[in-house]
């Protein structure tokens, strides 16, 4: 009797064995495929924003977006408006590296470090900037979108040199983007940003050529752009790596 227990049980696991096994196998399977769905937004959304494209960026991106970098916080509105008002850089790539996906249900969540490489339009220079983001995704009606985003610039090593003060004085004026909008003055042989928000403090800006600076502390660097003509029309500004335009209003 006991024997023919034991066959019975020795027979039933044999039996649910190759269905265990092919039940993980199934399971292991449908989340590479949400993982891959997750990645292809991804994808979307990097050649959506390289191209300026205002209308994909708006089914990609939830109504209730929020993103989120050490100097502030932005929404969708915001987004949408730098890409109508930023001109797209050709010389601009994006990519991604230690890319992680974690789902649970309808939510998803991807972090990695992001490579930006351009050509400054200044000085035709080549840079790289890098940063570790977090993206959180919803998926509602059948479409994955970004909910939420964090960048974290990885900082870089600034060396502060010696120029002119007098070339300063191009410098001088106000400067007005979607997300920050700031005063550039000369105080002696210092050259100092103000935001117009009052928390956030001035800065005096430290140069790493005639037209390139830096803030010590905060990650951000700005640029100055002139013209044909030489006149600075605005300044690129990078706050922990994302790339701002600031047309400059005065």
């Amino acid at each position: 009797m006991m024997k023919s227990i034991l066959l019975m049980v020795l027979l039933a696991i044999a039996l649910s064995t190759p269905a265990l096994a092919q039940t993980q196998t199934t399971q292991a399977v449908q989340k590479r495929s949400v993982e891959e769905e997750v990645l292809k937004v991804e994808r979307e959304q990097r050649d959506a924003l390289l191209k300026r494209d205002v209308k994909a960026m708006e089914r990609l991106v939830a109504d209730d977006f929020v993103l989120t970098i050490p100097g502030g916080v932005g929404n969708k509105a915001n987004l949408l408006a730098y890409l109508r008002e930023e001109p797209a850089d050709p010389t601009l790539t994006l990519t991604s590296e230690d890319e992680q996906v974690r789902v649970n249900g309808d939510t998803a969540i991807v972090i990695g470090k992001r490579i930006e490489k351009r050509r400054s339009p200044d000085n035709n220079q080549w840079g790289t900037a890098y940063a570790r983001y977090t993206r959180t995704y919803v998926k509602r009606q059948g479409q994955w979108q970004l909910l939420a985003e964090h960048l974290q610039t990885m900082p870089l090593e600034h060396t502060a040199v010696k120029v002119d003060p007098k070339i300063y004085d191009d410098y001088i004026g106000r400067y007005d983007s979607p997300i920050i909008t700031f005063s550039v003055t000369k105080e002696g042989d210092r050259l100092i940003a103000t935001p117009d928000d009052k928390r956030r403090p001035a800065a005096e800006l430290f140069p790493e050529s005639e037209s390139e600076f830096f803030l010590k502390g905060p990650d951000a660097q700005i640029t100055f752009i002139r013209d044909r003509k030489g006149q600075v029309i605005h300044a690129l500004v990078r706050l922990n790596g994302a790339p701002i335009r600031a047309r400059r209003v005065g």
